[in-house]
């Protein structure tokens, strides 16, 4: 292996273990409580030298956040391969959302922060990070993939014709951030019901689908 291969490998290494663990920091606390000087002690390298390989703590979160959104788009193209109708291709992406919702939680939660934490961000930086970019552009990739297979139903007749392809792809998307992000008395009272986590996506997952599918 040739000198510069082995110093980018190096680095993407570096970089890697560092992502790892802000995911874990940023998991625990809000963006705002997270400092580059924490991160940097945690990693083991100097604040000066953290900044060599992420220029800012936005830069930083946006390349966890795009770490778990590369996860989720290919776990949702990988089920809606398989797919032949519409509708199987709808089921196929509802089953990825909640997988991916399931298996990655902090994720899945970290995700949908920037825009309920927006205040917190510097907004030139944020807009600036090449990894925010491709965090939007990967779940606009993911969000015409569940509109697509909407769409599909529709003109196959599974589907009622009056729902909003676009609506209701981005609505299951936040039913499944709502259900990681439940509140501990709500997940209290689904307890006292005999409702365990498993039945509750299941059963999310049913009313979706039977307030789309025609009766």
């Amino acid at each position: 292996m040739s000198l510069a291969k082995w110093k980018k490998r190096e680095r993407e290494q570096r970089q890697n273990y560092i992502i790892d663990v802000a995911r874990e920091l940023f998991a625990l606390k809000n963006f705002d409580e997270v400092s580059m000087n924490e991160i940097a002690r945690e990693v083991g390298l100097g604040k000066s030298t953290l900044y060599l390989y992420f220029k800012n703590k936005e830069s930083l979160y946006f390349a966890l956040v795009l770490r778990g959104i590369r996860i989720w788009a290919d776990m949702v193209k990988a089920e809606v391969e398989k797919g032949k109708t519409g509708l199987e291709k709808l089921k196929l992406y509802k089953n990825a959302n909640q997988e991916f919702s399931a298996q990655y939680p902090d994720y899945f939660r970290l995700l949908y922060s920037p825009t309920s934490i927006k205040k917190s961000f510097d907004t030139d930086k944020m807009n600036s990070s090449e990894e925010f970019q491709q965090v939007r552009e990967l779940f606009k990739e993911i969000m015409v993939i569940g509109i697509d297979s909407i769409e599909t139903s529709i003109a196959e007749g599974e589907i009622r014709s009056d729902v909003d392809p676009t609506e209701a792809a981005i609505l299951l998307s936040v039913i499944y951030n709502g259900k990681v992000n439940m509140g501990d008395w709500a997940k209290e009272l689904l307890e006292s019901q005999g409702i365990d986590d498993e039945k509750f996506s299941k059963d999310i997952g049913d009313l979706y689908l039977h307030m789309l599918i025609k009766n």
